[in-house]
């Protein structure tokens, strides 16, 4: 309106003086500021990690701030604290034409108790001076890693470690371990491998992502919350540090 008809006109009509006017613009500029710097300090908080809807939860929940989330996006936004829209995970094994799995989940992914739905796979991580491949366990229980672990080649090798890692620290017997079809998984030494330690192995279908959502929705987070919001070249070393300590901050957070 204030573009329709002056600011001296209109305060005559409302009868409001000017210094009251615009000690109150003056305020509301402060309280703008004042949440600027307070969505800043959380974005720096989270390493930004969050995005404008989690931004705005805290503002409510920890600072009982309550704000319309298409405001905090706005002010992300203008501020360039947004995290970048996630990347597709490149799926880079061929599978062998070995013992495939029947799909036990049927996309039922949540467990009544631990370590009765285990899922896993393995996702590049193109970030560092070498392109690192990160393989990990989830439990369907409560969404915990259990393990992982971080190799220059997607191997057999670099499956058993992440699975031994979870039997170090789980007593399991009858755990349904699910993956995709990826080499390593229908590779008859690690079927052979999983049928010893009393796992029971599924599979998703072929190429179906959403099969084996829990562990896919965990690396893109991974992904999107440290390296895609980031510019930054790594050493390998900072990269693997990098993925531990937003392994203990998903796990505890």
């Amino acid at each position: 309106m204030s573009t329709k008809y002056a600011v001296k006109d209109m305060l005559d009509f409302l009868g409001i003086s000017k210094t009251s006017y615009y000690r109150w613009k003056k305020h509301i500029h402060r309280k703008d500021v004042a949440l600027v710097e307070l969505i800043q300090s959380i974005c720096i908080k989270h390493k930004f990690r969050y995005g404008y809807r989690r931004v705005t939860a805290e503002l409510r929940w920890k600072h009982n701030q309550i704000v319309n989330h298409k405001k905090v996006q706005r002010i992300m936004k203008e501020n360039k604290l947004c995290a970048k829209i996630r990347k597709k995970k490149f799926s880079f094994f061929r599978r062998q034409e070995a013992l495939k799995k029947v799909d036990l989940i049927q996309r039922q992914f949540q467990a009544t108790k631990p370590n009765e739905k285990w899922f896993t796979d393995v996702s590049e991580l193109p970030f560092g001076e070498k392109k690192l491949y990160f393989s990990a366990i989830i439990d369907g229980y409560n969404n915990e890693i259990l393990s992982s672990a971080i190799s220059t080649s997607p191997n057999l090798d670099l499956a058993f470690e992440t699975l031994n890692k979870a039997l170090e620290t789980k007593e399991v017997n009858g755990v349904i371990l699910h993956s995709d079809q990826g080499g390593i998984y229908t590779s008859p030494k690690f079927q052979s491998y999983v049928k010893k330690k009393n796992i029971i192995q599924s599979m998703s279908a072929k190429g179906v992502c959403y099969d084996n959502v829990l562990i896919e929705s965990f690396f893109s987070h991974l992904k999107t919350e440290v390296f895609y919001s980031q510019d930054f070249t790594a050493t390998n070393e900072q990269i693997i540090e990098l993925v531990e300590e937003y392994i203990y901050y998903y796990n505890n957070e």
